[in-house]
């Protein structure tokens, strides 16, 4: 999945698709001093008497391979500022293809030469299922001792059978981006309806222009997930998603058949897409619109940094619009998490890197240099960042202190057999082989099953 495989390039750099969607910092009462400051640089590490004192030796950290260059560079910047503050501690990235990435951990996991540190979805269906296994260590008792301080919702989203099993990485939210000048061009303005959005894609569409870079191929079938959550959190608002996730609610209801029929099967047959949209992937669309051959591009907020640098034209970004009066409720959570490997060879030196890598001068950074958002309240005042990108952590704030407001991006909490058949059967309703409510029924199918298998999440 692109999504997972950005995610964990990020992870390379910060430890981990609002919601899209501000890793831990270390407080004061843990450190005696400011967030990311045990230890001063040039000396043996942390101070005597505080979480990891005396800590040294080699911590192994299984990454996906940059995409970027600003992504690599940022990565090899984090540990040698790391091991210039903690000169015993030797901290080794080790890269791998993000496409094998899933398929070798619980491989690596299982061997006697473990990584220390890796980076994960933290839904049940991946981050849960390695917790299931016995594979992840328990931070319960670590984010007391190093004085973590995850806002509450993100931290729920790494806890499994109520033990805390990972550092929540950065909070994203699900949003469309638009061309302004384009917008601008024809007066329109951000719309509050379908009714209303449907009248600009027409316009666009009119013009030759292809409303929404959206594609849904080749191994990018994870896309749909997303388009399925701005139309799920519309149409049934946090307490209804909560109803089905932790309740009686079922993924066939009524409003649900609706929303997939408008994105999947009614936008396909007006020609919203690209041409053939199922045959091309997430790299392929991205571009459409940078290259202003799309007006539109409905995605999540950890797109900014490319759109920053990769578009002469100002950006701007709107939620996904009422539908029939729908209220709008954006999708947001956790982009990945940060997980210590149970069997760790060296655990102390594992939780000082990772206590570093959820710093708030981590977090800075990534702020300033990739448009990362953390999982945790930091102090931005200090930094530049792109107006898109203050949209966002303006945007996303909301979600730590009011996160009613807000949806969920679905995939991140449901289990690995209903993320399958999110991904096979949306590409089979646009290409017109399944109705919209037979691929509802064939979630509810599956969540059942998985329910029933104790594969979903309880309730935070």
């Amino acid at each position: 999945m692109k999504r997972f495989a950005t995610m964990l390039a990020t992870v390379a750099l910060a430890g981990a698709c609002v919601g899209g969607q501000n890793p831990g910092a270390t407080s004061p009462a843990a450190t005696g001093g400011q967030p990311g400051t045990s230890g001063q640089p040039g000396t043996s590490g942390s101070p005597a008497g505080s979480p990891g004192a005396g800590a040294s030796g080699v911590v192994k950290w299984l990454v996906g391979i940059a995409e970027d260059p600003i992504l690599a560079e940022v990565a090899r910047q984090e540990v040698a500022d790391f091991e210039a503050k903690y000169p015993n501690i030797d901290l080794q990235r080790e890269e791998v293809e993000n496409d094998q990435l899933r398929t070798i951990l619980q491989t690596r996991l299982r061997s006697n030469t473990p990584p220390d540190l890796f980076g994960a979805d933290t839904g049940p269906g991946f981050g849960g299922v390695l917790a299931s296994a016995g594979l992840v260590a328990d931070l319960t008792q670590e984010y007391e001792r190093f004085g973590w301080t995850h806002y509450d919702w993100a931290k729920d989203r790494c806890t499994y059978a109520g033990k805390v099993s990972c550092l929540p990485d950065q909070v994203e939210e699900l949003v469309i981006y638009y061309n302004k000048d384009m917008f601008d061009e024809k007066s329109f303005q951000e719309p509050q309806t379908v009714e209303d959005l449907e009248r600009i894609a027409d316009a666009f569409k009119a013009d030759g222009i292809i409303p929404f870079a959206y594609g849904n191929g080749g191994d990018d079938t994870w896309t749909s997930s997303h388009m399925f959550s701005f139309v799920a959190s519309n149409q049934l608002g946090r307490e209804g998603l909560d109803n089905i996730l932790y309740g009686d609610g079922t993924w066939n209801d009524p409003k649900l058949v609706e929303g997939i029929d408008l994105f999947f099967k009614r936008w396909v047959e007006k020609g919203y897409f690209p041409p053939s949209p199922t045959a091309i992937g997430y790299d392929v669309a991205n571009p459409l619109f940078y290259d202003k051959k799309a007006a539109m591009d409905p995605t999540g907020t950890w797109l900014v940094g490319d759109l920053v640098e990769r578009t002469d034209f100002e950006v701007g970004m709107f939620p996904f619009p009422s539908i029939n009066g729908s209220p709008i409720v954006s999708p947001a959570g956790v982009g990945g998490g940060l997980f210590l490997a149970a069997n760790s060879q060296n655990r102390e030196a594992a939780l000082v890197a990772m206590d570093y890598l959820h710093s708030e001068e981590a977090a800075l950074r990534r702020m300033e240099r990739l448009s990362s958002l953390p999982a945790f309240e930091v102090d931005s005042s200090s930094i530049e960042v792109s107006p898109l990108f203050q949209q966002v952590v303006d945007d996303l704030k909301n979600a730590s202190t009011d996160e009613s407001k807000f949806g969920y991006n679905i995939d991140v909490l449901t289990p690995a057999r209903f993320n399958q058949v999110m991904a096979e059967g949306f590409q089979e309703v646009m290409n017109g082989d399944r109705t919209p409510q037979e691929q509802a029924d064939a979630l509810q199918k599956a969540w059942e099953e998985a329910k029933a298998a104790g594969e979903t999440l309880e309730r935070p």
